[in-house]
């Protein structure tokens, strides 16, 4: 295996069934690749080093069956596009579609063999992320599930909303390629497109409400960005992202412990429900307002309930296989595995030394830095249990593709 070149860019889950052995199917490996020794610069903030997969830690310990059926999602994803397009216009060291073809084509035969750390051992080599930025987070983020009403009532009085008609979405890419991927949203005033008010601003035209929710309910489906919606008279929806005011991300977290209002082990997602129910409605909403940012809504259809949402990468979040990034700095669709405490429902939601293989699927607006990620745990309230809980330090590294070659950017 050639190992990668030095260059400068623009920046460019005890296992249940990935030790067993097939019974009927021989899957052949790849070449064993050389020892990389190197480590790359990939871009002015962060450096990728070559290491090997016993250096992992708690890879051997690891369900990664997850993690394959994410990536087998974002195989299919490859089928239509040209084998010569870059992952990413910016994280350059992902490399192309091509690159990435020999391991999707035998997926399916390590899949069907229970081979699941086999394919990855065969057909990738991991990096650690080394970077210079303070940031090294682990969050989580889940799909939560709301009884809404069609109605307004005095239980379900906050509106789930709709994109407003005067809230304009800029796609910068088609003004200029450097920019492709870079979406702004806003409103025309004089010609010019100005930033769109803030929360405390806002107010929801009657024709534009999805549903009716909870208050508390509604603030947090803002947060993860997504929510499957039970209606009171039966029927099942999803309210899913459609845009947002282009305002920053306030945490309402750090605002509770800053006041005093809670102290930082009480700053969960949990912990500030209780909160906002003790204080009532008046008080939440002004502490709510602390966040500028507000998320529309889009209704969309549930035709798979084993499926979560649909991520930036177009493609249907997998529960612990899925993996929110900065997409300055990385591509979609690459394998990160990352070693950090996990919360776990059989400790109490507390946080366990652990590692997990997820795949880049998706990104959110407050996922920035190079060692920054958000794990998508799933939908409901265990869901909601783990990721309100998610909030360590790790250690990330990506696997890329053996042999493949990274030319320097110009």
């Amino acid at each position: 295996m050639a190992p990668f070149r030095r260059f400068c860019g623009l920046i460019a889950f005890t296992c249940l069934v990935a030790a067993c052995e097939p019974k009927d199917q021989k899957v052949e490996p790849s070449p064993e690749p050389e020892k990389q020794q190197e480590k790359t610069s990939v871009s002015s903030v962060f450096d990728l080093t070559s290491v090997d997969f016993s250096e992992l830690l708690y890879w051997q310990g690891q369900d990664l069956r997850p993690a394959l059926l994410a990536f087998q999602k974002t195989c299919a994803s490859f089928t239509n596009k040209d084998p010569e397009d870059a992952l990413s216009r910016t994280a350059v060291y992902a490399g192309k579609i091509k690159d990435w073809m020999p391991a999707c084509s035998v997926l399916e035969k390590y899949l069907n063999a229970g081979e699941y750390r086999r394919f990855f051992e065969d057909y990738f080599a991991p990096f650690e992320i080394d970077s210079n930025q303070e940031i090294n987070r682990l969050t989580g983020y889940y799909e939560p599930e709301l009884i809404v009403s069609k109605t307004k009532t005095s239980q379900y009085s906050a509106p789930i909303p709709l994109r407003p008609k005067d809230l304009i979405e800029a796609r910068l890419g088609q003004f200029d390629p450097a920019l492709d991927g870079k979406t702004v949203w806003g409103k025309v005033e004089d010609g010019k497109l100005v930033l769109y008010p803030p929360r405390a601003d806002i107010v929801i035209a009657s024709d534009r409400v999805l549903a009716w929710a909870d208050p508390a309910d509604v603030f947090f489906l803002q947060i993860q960005g997504s929510g499957r919606l039970k209606f009171t008279d039966g029927k099942i929806s999803r309210a899913g992202f459609d845009a947002h005011n282009h305002r920053p991300f306030g945490s309402l977290a750090n605002h509770l412990i800053k006041t005093g209002e809670l102290e930082k082990s009480q700053a969960s997602m949990q912990g500030i429900r209780k909160w906002i129910d003790e204080v009532g409605p008046e008080r939440a909403a002004k502490a709510m307002n602390v966040n500028p940012r507000f998320v529309f809504f889009k209704e969309r259809s549930v035709k798979d309930d084993s499926e979560g949402p649909i991520g930036a990468a177009g493609l249907p979040l997998t529960p612990m296989g899925s993996l929110a990034v900065d997409l300055d700095l990385h591509a979609l669709g690459v394998p990160f595995y990352l070693s950090t405490k996990l919360p776990t429902e059989k400790s109490g939601w507390k946080g366990e030394e652990s590692g997990l293989l997820t795949i880049s699927q998706d990104t959110g607006g407050a996922i920035k830095g190079a060692k920054r990620g958000d794990i998508f745990f799933g939908w409901g309230d265990r869901a909601g249990s783990g990721a309100g809980r998610m909030n360590h330090e790790g250690r990330f590294f990506v696997l890329l593709p053996q042999g493949m070659m990274v030319e320097p950017a110009s």
